[in-house]
């Protein structure tokens, strides 16, 4: 089950951003994307619609492993109004299938769906 603080930033109306970085042989690659954007499946895993990320994608090809930042400011944090979280997890994009059919629905534009297996997540703010 997700912190139920992460699940407030992520579905409150104030939508915030969402930072996703990956490794590749050049470093570290940084693309955003909106809260709004992400969506939860029952058994935790973030399923994110891709429009571009092409080197995001080339990455995880290389390295499942993903670093986000999520925030909201309108949340309140751990000390005051606007909270965040630091996600470390697996990734991989899926081009077919029942969450990419999900996915598309919601998202017409989307090409792909980048998925996150969330292994922690830690509330920085």
């Amino acid at each position: 089950m997700l912190n139920e603080k992460l699940l407030e930033i992520l579905s409150h109306p104030a939508d915030g951003e969402v930072a996703i970085v990956t490794k590749g042989t050049d470093g570290a690659h940084v693309v955003n994307t909106w809260n709004s954007y992400v969506n939860i499946t029952l058994d935790g895993r973030m399923l994110i619609p891709v429009g571009g990320m092409n080197k995001t994608e080339k990455n995880v090809e290389e390295n499942q492993l993903v670093k986000l930042t999520i925030g909201n400011r309108e949340v309140q944090g751990l000390n005051y109004k606007g909270a965040g979280f630091l996600i470390t997890g697996i990734a991989r994009f899926i081009k077919d299938g029942p969450d990419f059919n999900l996915i598309k629905a919601k998202f017409p534009w989307a090409r792909a769906v980048l998925e996150i297996t969330i292994k922690t997540a830690v509330q920085t703010l």
